[in-house]
């Protein structure tokens, strides 16, 4: 089996924050956006990790999970989707369209599609069922390897 070695270990969303998949000892590769745009979605304003950075642009962090933690209705929908746009605003992204939904009481959906310049559109589907979030990427890095 050949190994890819480009891109990024993928980050996979768990219950308990997210994880890596092996493959034969083989992390599966994140060759396009997905880590990016996860990171910049649930890390959240006070990550530590920040104090490494001096240039203001170069820090992360997102109110993307907290607007997501109020009781489901119109106004927090608004929040979660004006939050996920805040966060993706970096010009990799290119152009960046997100919808949320309630399609059933404890459930929200959000789906983020992104242009990136001179790339195709790639759809991430993200979904809150109760205090868990799932993400599923059109298209995941691990069909590719």
């Amino acid at each position: 089996m050949a190994y890819s070695l480009e891109g990024d270990p993928r980050l996979i969303l768990t219950e308990n924050g997210s994880k890596l998949n092996f493959i034969g000892g083989q992390p599966t590769m994140d060759q396009g956006l997905e880590n990016m745009v996860l990171i910049s979605l649930f890390t959240s304003p006070g990550w530590p990790g920040n104090a490494l950075f001096d240039n203001p642009d170069e820090k992360i962090g997102s109110d993307f999970e907290q607007s997501a933690l109020a009781a489901i209705n119109l106004d927090t929908l608004n929040r979660i989707r004006n939050a996920a746009e805040r966060a993706l605003t970096d010009p990799i992204f290119g152009d960046v369209t997100v919808e949320v939904t309630n399609p059933v009481s404890h459930r929200i959906d959000v789906k983020i599609l992104i242009k990136p310049p001179g790339s195709d559109v790639f759809q991430l589907l993200i979904q809150k069922n109760g205090l868990n979030w799932v993400a599923q990427i059109e298209n995941p890095a691990s069909r590719r390897i």
